[in-house]
């Protein structure tokens, strides 16, 4: 790739990876959340549905990437096998060319999009059950509080972890997009590395692992700002610190 800069090619490659992996991840998380406290209230639905999370999760991200892509693109052929878009188009912001990234980057998102929903779901399931059994959920509920009440409390407590959860996804989800990214040769950061270690680019390399650990640094500062503003703990201790 010599002469051109490393982050001229970083740069090239990162809008592809931000329009595949924060969508995949932001929203499996509200989707897998909804479930997994739906799963947690309703006990037949949580019969159900659970054996479906943990197949998901323990599914790895290239082994879902290999089935989809062989369901929709040879039994199925109704999406593009590889690529951002076809050969011979130009980026635009025509419609044509919308379509045709839409089709292509359909299969990369499922792929991350279902895994991931899986360990979210199974995350805010286990954690409603744990609040609604804690100290505080039995006061409210001997005090006489309606169920919903106790639910909405628990349901906050428990959108704490999964939110720092979400800080550290955000960073670490470029390895399992990675893989994804190889099957479909779809051009982010994480085939851009596999490029780079092929042809032994270490300063391609080291590039790619410094916009990484910025990811996760940058999501991890982000998600400190928004526990303030989501827990009242937090912010009386700000207070007081202060004061």
């Amino acid at each position: 790739m010599y002469p051109k800069k490393v982050l001229d090619i970083i740069l090239e490659s990162l809008p592809y990876d931000i329009v595949l992996i924060y969508p995949a991840v932001i929203l499996s998380w509200i989707v897998g959340n909804w479930l997994g406290a739906l799963s947690a209230v309703h006990k037949r639905l949580d019969n159900a549905l659970m054996p479906v999370f943990y197949f998901f999760t323990s599914s790895p991200y290239f082994w879902f990437a290999i089935v989809l892509a062989w369901l929709f693109t040879v039994v199925i052929p109704v999406f593009p096998p590889a690529g951002a878009y076809s050969a011979g188009l130009t980026p635009s912001l025509s419609a044509g060319f919308i379509l045709d990234f839409l089709a292509h980057w359909a299969l990369p998102f499922l792929s991350l999009f279902i895994v991931l929903l899986g360990g979210w779901a199974i995350g805010m399931r286990n954690m409603i059950i744990y609040e609604v059994g804690s100290n505080y959920a039995k006061y409210l509920e001997a005090l006489g509080a309606p169920e919903g009440l106790v639910l909405r409390y628990a349901f906050r407590n428990a959108m704490l972890p999964q939110i720092t959860g979400l800080a550290i996804q955000l960073g670490l989800v470029v390895a399992g997009a990675l893989t994804t990214e190889i099957v479909f040769s779809y051009p982010g950061l994480g085939y851009l590395m596999l490029e780079a270690i092929l042809n032994e680019d270490y300063f391609l390399i080291q590039g790619c692992f410094l916009f990484i650990v910025i990811m996760v640094l940058a999501a991890n500062f982000t998600i400190d700002i928004v526990y303030a503003l989501l827990d009242p703990r937090i912010r009386q201790t700000y207070a007081g610190e202060t004061g």
